[in-house]
């Protein structure tokens, strides 16, 4: 049975440990995708890379879903190919796509683009060709507030989330302090076209940079997230191991 308590803030859902958390995660996302697949016959899911998600990913692999009728796109992606072990795709394949969650179309964000700009394009491209809106996002936090590879400071930062742009998706170029590597990431228009997000973070840390953009701190990127009103969000937090 499941430790979650409804906590006060903007609906978020607390949990006792990160196993707890994966598991509530995963169980919630397999109903919005077998849900969609019941409704219009396809899915698609939109997922942020990094370390925390992986216990999620191997939970969701475990559910009962027709996997062939789901769509899998990134969130974002270091501009590496996609064998390296930074590559967000190469968590994905390990972690996600596998056994029955194999039979997924995985839709990656990286291409062997001459350079970055081009490989923006090419995604851009693929992405705007798919049906949306998405049916679901999962998206991570950092400790500075970032989501996907919009990073408080960068340079790409007032593209990536403005109400204006057509643009899918962008090319983050590296940025003292943060990315350290060039980066694709999608743009907030295009996390925002879908059904329901879903917002998982693990840490006091986190967890006080949240309630900083709650509360209205807009110089965190996330709080751009927070205050937009086009479909559910439920954001789910589990403190450190």
């Amino acid at each position: 049975m499941s430790s979650a308590a409804t906590a006060s803030v903007c609906g978020l859902v607390a949990f006792s440990d990160g196993d707890d958390l994966a598991r509530a995660c995963a169980a919630q996302m397999a109903n919005l995708l077998d849900r969609a697949i019941r409704q219009r016959g396809v899915a698609t899911l939109v997922l942020a890379g990094g370390s925390t998600p992986a216990p999620m990913f191997r939970e969701l692999a475990k559910a009962d879903l027709d996997w062939s009728k789901v769509i899998i796109l990134q969130v974002d992606e270091r501009f590496v190919p996609p064998d390296s072990p930074l590559s967000n795709a190469r968590l994905i394949r390990e972690t996600l796509l596998t056994g029955p969650a194999a039979a997924a179309r995985f839709v990656p964000l990286w291409s062997p683009a001459a350079d970055l700009a081009a490989a923006a394009d090419a995604a851009d491209a693929v992405l705007a060709a798919l049906p949306r809106p998405w049916d679901v996002v999962f998206l991570g936090m950092g400790e500075d507030g970032h989501f996907a590879s919009l990073f408080p400071g960068s340079p790409q930062l007032a593209a990536g989330l403005s109400p204006d742009t057509d643009r899918l998706c962008l090319a983050v170029e590296p940025h003292d302090p943060a990315p350290k590597e060039p980066r694709l990431s999608l743009t907030l228009n295009a996390l925002l076209d879908t059904r329901h997000s879903l917002l998982m973070i693990r840490g006091q840390k986190k967890r006080t940079v949240l309630d900083a953009a709650l509360a209205g701190n807009a110089d965190l990127p996330i709080h751009a997230l927070l205050s937009h009103t086009r479909a559910p969000l439920s954001i789910l937090w589990a403190p450190e191991a």
